[in-house]
């Protein structure tokens, strides 16, 4: 359980890190910077061309339905900037377990989809997905840290 929810926060902080840096740079190359993940995570985990095939539809579905959630849940964080000042007590219980359901659904999501996995990956290589999307998080951040990174977020 203490994995899924390090998984979790990680994949908000990245999201939103992802966001924000998407949002600042007129520039970024979505395509290539999926190219280079699908690449890095094929790569981690030793996906056989079948095995990719029938996983990346599926992960890509994760990814979107994941997003959807981390995207209504900075909008909602976005508006509260705006107007949180003299609600009632009611209201803020209301707003916080909004907030806090956030992450239930994306725990949800990750469960729903990791059995999903399962079903297309040997369990070994579903364990390594979860540790190659960590890596590759970590290794944007590594480049982002050494400079200004340029449309794909490399240097």
């Amino acid at each position: 359980m203490k994995m899924k929810l390090k998984l979790i926060t990680l994949s908000i902080l990245f999201f939103m890190a992802f966001n924000a840096f998407a949002d600042n740079n007129d520039h970024f190359d979505f395509d290539k910077f999926k190219a280079k993940k699908i690449a890095y995570i094929t790569d981690a985990i030793n996906l056989t061309p079948v095995e990719a095939e029938k996983f990346w539809p599926v992960y890509n579905e994760f990814e979107k339905k994941k997003f959807l959630i981390i995207q209504e849940r900075r909008d909602l964080e976005n508006r509260l900037r705006e107007k949180i000042e003299d609600l009632s007590d009611e209201k803020y219980i209301e707003l916080s377990q909004k907030l806090v359901s956030f992450s239930k659904i994306e725990g949800e999501l990750s469960i729903e989809y990791n059995e999903k996995f399962l079903k297309i990956l040997p369990p070994k290589k579903v364990v390594q997905l979860y540790v190659a999307e960590k890596g590759f998080k970590s290794s944007l951040l590594r480049e982002y840290r050494k400079g200004e990174p340029d449309k794909t977020g490399e240097k």
